[in-house]
């Protein structure tokens, strides 16, 4: 079993989650809450309309699925607000496959593997990196894709553009480093629906290398109801320290 490909697993579903922000601080935002009552404002430009989408999912309950590159699907649900998420996860992994189950309460992720009587693994995110997507205060707002974001374009509720990820808060410098100039120019494109939540969001990584591919991410059923409970004590230990290791090394120096 790779601890390492567990936690990169694990860590891009938290960046992609926290896609849907409630930050209010991005430079590159502009001004994207509710419209002022002042005098004439110029109209969003495409960066802004995205940006503010993708916050609008920081303030609903949601259900989401995702597909990633080598045989990794999740399902799951949403409370960013609340800091409450309840994931589970596929991994294909040669000729085998790996159940993965991931919630969030509060500060503590727990996770699963395997047969359903293992135990849940915890992990105190707020311990984590500034950097790493896991951390609370990334998890909770928007940023780290409204900086990376440039030469956004949008044809009605529609969005592509491409990522600069060495511009992201959360980027990890030893990806960037192995990823070179590709890393500036990662296409991607986003749907939104009448209310103005994103509700896709489809990140070509194809161009990286072998084994890459799209991460597709999917935003439905707004306003389901989230409850995601703690394990009972007796069914929790620490997680092991080879795969804290791995998710404690993403995100140490990034978003200096």
């Amino acid at each position: 079993m790779s601890f390492q490909r567990v936690a990169v697993a694990s860590v891009t579903i938290a960046a992609i989650v926290g896609l849907g922000a409630c930050s209010s601080g991005s430079q590159n935002s502009g001004s994207t809450g509710a419209a002022p009552v002042a005098t004439t404002t110029a109209a969003a430009t495409p960066l802004e309309d995205f940006v503010a989408a993708s916050k609008k999912l920081g303030t609903e309950t949601m259900k989401m699925k995702m597909a990633m590159p080598g045989g990794i699907e999740a399902n799951g649900s949403a409370d960013l607000a609340n800091k409450k998420l309840d994931m589970t996860m596929k991994m294909s992994m040669g000729t085998e496959s790996l159940d993965i189950a991931v919630r969030l309460v509060g500060q503590t992720m727990y996770m699963k593997m395997g047969p359903t009587g293992d135990k849940w693994m915890s992990l105190d995110v707020s311990k984590l990196p500034a950097g790493n997507s896991l951390n609370p205060e990334n998890m909770a707002n928007a940023e780290a894709f409204a900086a990376a974001a440039v030469d956004v374009k949008r044809d009605g509720d529609n969005f592509s553009g491409t990522l600069d990820m060495t511009k992201s808060p959360t980027a990890d410098p030893q990806s960037l480093k192995a990823l070179g100039a590709k890393a500036t120019a990662v296409p991607f494109t986003a749907k939104r629906d009448s209310e103005g939540r994103l509700t896709e969001m489809v990140i070509d990584m194809s161009g990286m290398g072998a084994g890459a591919g799209k991460i597709t991410t999917t935003y439905y059923d707004f306003g389901t109801k989230v409850d995601v409970a703690a394990p009972a004590a007796g069914e929790v230990t620490p997680m092991p320290e080879e795969m804290l290791k791995a998710f404690t090394s993403q995100g140490q120096t990034a978003g200096a």
